[in-house]
């Protein structure tokens, strides 16, 4: 049995919920499980989340399924209670080393996607170039979301021609937040000629950066090689948000 003491351990086992590829609704539930401290009735979960009833149910079968959840009674008498947390660690650890196999199917959903729907720009000069292009196609007032971590990396990446970037951010009205760990949420706030609204979430993996805009996510990678995959699919949009606005609320 956990139970959540500090709002700190809260944000900690969110983040690894998260990073170990739990959906947002998901990561939510599991959290409310873990402050619970013991079973309790998906009414209850309801009501400590905040979450539609459906979203929970949603929630509670993604959980089963990965094995972090457990539960007693059945029927309308059924009650959840979350699995050691350690079993977290164990999850995102596979996420870090199923990442470059997450790359490569990517490539492979490239390969047979409708033209368009997925693109794979390899390369320093080519991924500054496209990062550009996005944001002269942009509409005036667009947003673009970034849940970071290898911000530095960008910073290094874009060394040069980070004021002609924010210059055209500027002129385009683009809404930037950005959540990072505290070394480039520093940079952010300290240094960096860009405005953003930036929070940090310590211990973030320095792997990839991911950036939401109205019509598409890229996922950025920086080592071993720099490649960019930008997904243009409304449904990835929608979740990758939500995902940010979860990580957004818990970041400070």
């Amino acid at each position: 049995m956990t139970d959540i003491k500090s709002e700190k351990q809260k944000m900690t086992y969110i983040q690894s919920a998260l990073k170990a590829g739990l959906s947002a609704k998901a990561a939510s539930v599991y959290v409310g499980l873990l402050e619970a401290g013991s079973a309790i009735s998906p009414k209850a979960i309801i009501l400590r989340t905040g979450l539609h009833r459906q979203y929970v149910y949603d929630a509670l079968k993604e959980l089963q399924e990965r094995g972090l959840v457990s539960t007693t009674g059945k029927d309308r008498s059924i009650k959840y209670q979350a699995s050691n947390p350690d079993k977290l660690v164990q999850e995102v650890e596979k996420k870090r080393i199923d990442t470059l196999d997450g790359v490569q199917s990517l490539m492979q959903l490239y390969d047979t996607s409708p033209a368009g729907v997925v693109e794979v720009i390899r390369g320093a000069r080519a991924v500054i170039e496209g990062e550009f292009k996005m944001l002269e196609e942009a509409k005036d007032g667009d947003f673009l979301d970034i849940i970071g971590g290898a911000g530095m990396h960008w910073v290094e990446l874009f060394d040069g021609r980070v004021a002609e970037w924010e210059a055209l951010r500027k002129e385009k009205n683009v809404k930037l937040r950005y959540i990072g760990s505290g070394e480039d949420v520093q940079h952010n706030k300290e240094k960096s000629p860009i405005e953003n609204e930036s929070r940090a979430i310590p211990g973030i993996a320095d792997v990839v950066n991911v950036s939401i805009r109205p019509d598409s996510v890229s996922f950025n990678f920086y080592v071993p090689e720099v490649m960019s995959v930008r997904v243009k699919n409304t449904a990835a949009v929608e979740s990758q948000r939500a995902l940010f606005e979860v990580l957004w609320k818990a970041a400070s």
